[in-house]
């Protein structure tokens, strides 16, 4: 009996000296804030960073919505193309990235949905806007498609992370041991953050030594950021969008779905079943380009971003 309770309690000091060593947590909210950031406003659920650019006088807005891990300067390859082109573009931070408040609260599809809502409110944007969304940012445009249908001008889903449980993707088996009590979280401490990590600044414009990088690896110093990002794995912003994904093939008239032939994360088979769920959406596939055109094809990307919106 000695001899168990001296394993266990070997077991839980070498634990607890892993969890110390992999977080890099220090700074509370306001202090890394004023560290960078854009302009911010004050929603219900916390401060969200955003950028506002380009022809004030623009008909239409166009939001960029950034992925899962790596906040808005993941749009820094199509701003010159976007602006010389004259739209009006608005960037933010979701919750839990970037320069965005980590509120203590469940990071649900909802919240998200939220968020956007009431920073287009905040910023008294009421004409229907053009969304584009990759990876998750595809999850928040359907999910706002389908509760604020009349918001919606048009939508761009590139590698859109809709129905990745469950799916052959590689990101799969990562989120569904993340979901495991106790281990799911000792998984992500010790070996799937350090792997999301390197993903995110293989992706990341400019890639390892570049400013993007600096920032991106900073938000991690921002105390709230590991349990922002495990709530979302967890909850139901990585579940399933068939309801939300066929409302907006519904509701969205204008609708086009982008995928690099070489991306691992989101196949083409999980992108087979989007397309047949987005009614009479465009497709295309860019080849020799993998989860990430918006920065590893960026000119391409930007050629066919100003069309779309272009013929809107």
């Amino acid at each position: 009996m000695i001899h168990v309770n001296k394993y266990i309690l070997t077991v839980l000091f070498i634990t607890i000296m892993s969890l110390s060593i992999f977080s890099k947590e220090t700074l509370d909210y306001q202090e890394y804030k004023r560290s960078g950031g854009n302009s911010f406003v004050k929603l219900s659920d916390g401060m969200t960073n955003y950028t506002l650019s380009g022809n004030p006088h623009a008909n239409h807005t166009v939001v960029l919505i950034h992925g899962g891990t790596i906040p808005l300067y993941i749009w820094d390859p199509q701003m010159d193309a976007l602006l010389n082109s004259g739209h009006r573009i608005l960037r933010y931070d979701q919750y839990g990235r970037g320069f965005s408040e980590r509120p203590d609260t469940t990071y649900s599809r909802e919240l998200f949905c939220r968020q956007l809502t009431e920073l287009l409110d905040s910023l008294k944007i009421t004409a229907p806007v053009d969304i584009i969304g990759p990876s998750f940012g595809g999850a928040i445009a359907v999910t706002f498609a389908h509760k604020y249908p009349q918001r919606v001008r048009s939508i761009m889903l590139i590698s859109p992370a809709l129905n990745v449980i469950g799916s052959e993707s590689m990101l799969s088996g990562p989120l569904k041991l993340m979901r495991v009590p106790v281990i799911g979280t000792l998984a992500y401490k010790m070996i799937i953050k350090k792997k999301l990590v390197n993903r995110a600044i293989s992706l990341i414009p400019g890639g390892k030594d570049s400013p993007c990088s600096t920032a991106f690896l900073n938000q991690f110093r921002c105390k709230g950021t590991d349990r922002a990002l495990l709530s979302m794995f967890r909850s139901d912003a990585f579940g399933d969008y068939h309801v939300e994904t066929k409302s907006t093939g519904i509701s969205v008239k204008k609708l086009m779905l982008l995928r690099g032939e070489s991306d691992k994360e989101i196949t083409a088979s999980m992108v087979d079943t989007t397309k047949n769920e987005l009614q009479g959406c465009q497709f295309v596939e860019l080849k020799n380009s993998g989860h990430s055109p918006g920065t590893s094809d960026a000119d391409r990307l930007n050629k066919i971003i100003i069309d779309f919106l272009a013929n809107n």
